[in-house]
């Protein structure tokens, strides 16, 4: 029997139709599957994100960008506060460094005598620098005794604790005397006068 090409192919046509039918019939007659007890509950578990570290959660937040933005006008009172930090500061160190203020007639003032025995015998210039005269070596001066082989200054200061040292030839000396002494955080020790009426006199 001898077929054409069409007709082989309408058959064929009619086949896989035929099967096409099946196969959707099968599909809908299949019962429909039922997940066992906890799989959407496992499924959902997978899913959820991980809790990070405390060391990842660190990493992440140094490293994630950030965006900064400012206007001029938020940086005028942070500027105008710390003008106002520094003036506040600047007065308060002029005020520690400032020598002690005395009226010419020594009212409130008691007399002090300052000594240092002349340990170095070549000694030219020797001064007492300390709070009580802004530590300007300039302004105590102490006047030599060679008789007596000692430095000598008497002066009147308020009451209260003052700090000193002394300054021979500009290289600054402790006063080896002196019963109460500070570091003043440089190296060096300050010795403190202690003016209340019974102390006037360092000897």
């Amino acid at each position: 029997m001898v077929m054409n090409g069409s007709s082989g192919r309408k058959d064929a046509g009619r086949d896989n139709a035929a099967l096409d039918a099946l196969i959707r019939d099968a599909v809908r007659r299949a019962p429909e599957p039922v997940p066992p007890d906890g799989f959407s509950a496992r499924v959902m578990a997978g899913l959820a994100p991980r809790r990070l570290s405390a060391m990842a959660r660190l990493r992440l937040w140094l490293t994630r960008p950030r965006s900064v933005t400012f206007t001029p006008l938020r940086l005028v009172p942070a500027m105008a506060a710390a003008v106002v930090l520094l003036a506040v500061g600047f007065l308060a160190l002029e005020r520690v460094n400032a020598p002690v203020a005395m009226d010419s007639s020594g009212q409130g003032t008691l007399p002090v005598r300052f000594v240092l025995h002349d340990a170095d015998a070549s000694a030219r210039a020797v001064s007492v620098i300390g709070g009580f005269n802004g530590w300007q070596a300039g302004a105590s001066t102490m006047r030599h005794d060679p008789a007596a082989g000692v430095w000598v200054l008497e002066t009147r200061l308020p009451p209260g604790d003052h700090e000193y040292m002394f300054l021979v030839d500009g290289r600054p000396v402790a006063d080896p005397q002196a019963r109460l002494t500070r570091d003043d955080g440089f190296g060096n020790v300050n010795a403190i006068l202690i003016v209340n009426g019974r102390h006037e006199h360092m000897l």
